[in-house]
């Protein structure tokens, strides 16, 4: 019901004065040395309110919004350099490698199971992961792996304070489902929080050719400086769309 409310509009959700349901065989968490990358226990997880009954049919499963892969935990996609005339992706060594020592604290805005989050705690960066349970249990397992995460839609106000984050990563999540109004919306929302100098990390944004400058200019209006940007052909359908990814540095504002 609450995810229900908060996909509708209804943000944030009144608080309650009842009691959260919990696994009936809930198991101590693995400790944070091995948990990131080890597959969480079926107890640890109440699977009442999801099409899949245990962690297996999560990892076998593709019809998930987006993330097929996401509970397969796998590095290669931000640690294997791509060729970048034909790889939209950039590595995590490649972004930190532009503000050496500065990236300490940021969020992630997609749906994952913290993943990303996960490999920059091996960097010694710490990442809360905003993501809502889109048909799976997204935010229970960014929790086992030992994360912080963040139970968010798109139109909630980030919950930090101005000018504090170093950096924010969002992959696979805006794309050209969303309209502009709500993009500029959420853009000036994480303004708000990146530091001044802090990055914005967009990670495969993809659209309609036709329609990647209108979504280029509404990045574009931010007015941050371009540290890496990247238009590529989508190439895995029809091959009417294009990937947009980008590093772009927050400037100074008096």
């Amino acid at each position: 019901m609450a995810q229900k409310l908060l996909a509708s509009g209804c943000d944030p959700l009144p608080r309650r004065r009842c009691f959260a349901r919990s696994p009936p065989h809930y198991s101590k968490p693995l400790p944070i040395n091995s948990s990131l990358w080890t597959q969480p226990s079926d107890v640890n997880i109440l699977w009442n309110k999801y099409k899949c009954k245990g962690y297996s049919c999560l990892v076998s499963n593709e019809t998930l919004f987006k993330c097929s892969d996401c509970f397969v935990f796998s590095k290669q996609r931000w640690e294997t350099l791509k060729n970048e005339s034909v790889s939209a992706e950039f590595t995590i060594d490649e972004v930190l490698s532009l503000k050496p020592g500065e990236i300490r604290i940021g969020l992630d805005f997609s749906p994952t199971t913290g993943t990303f989050a996960a490999m920059m705690r091996e960097k010694n960066v710490t990442i809360a992961s905003a993501t809502l349970n889109l048909g799976a249990p997204f935010n229970e397992v960014i929790a086992l792996r030992g994360l912080l995460p963040l139970y968010l839609s798109i139109g909630s106000r980030l919950p930090f304070f101005d000018n504090t984050l170093d950096i924010i990563h969002s992959t696979l999540f805006l794309d050209g489902w969303i309209g502009v109004e709500l993009l500029q919306f959420m853009l000036f929302d994480w303004d708000r929080v990146i530091r001044p100098k802090g990055i914005l990390w967009v990670d495969r944004f993809f659209c309609k050719k036709e329609e990647m400058k209108m979504y280029l200019k509404e990045f574009s209006k931010l007015d941050y400086r371009k540290l890496m940007w990247r238009v590529l052909p989508k190439t895995d359908k029809l091959g009417d769309e294009l990937f947009f990814s980008a590093v772009l540095e927050k400037p100074l504002r008096g």
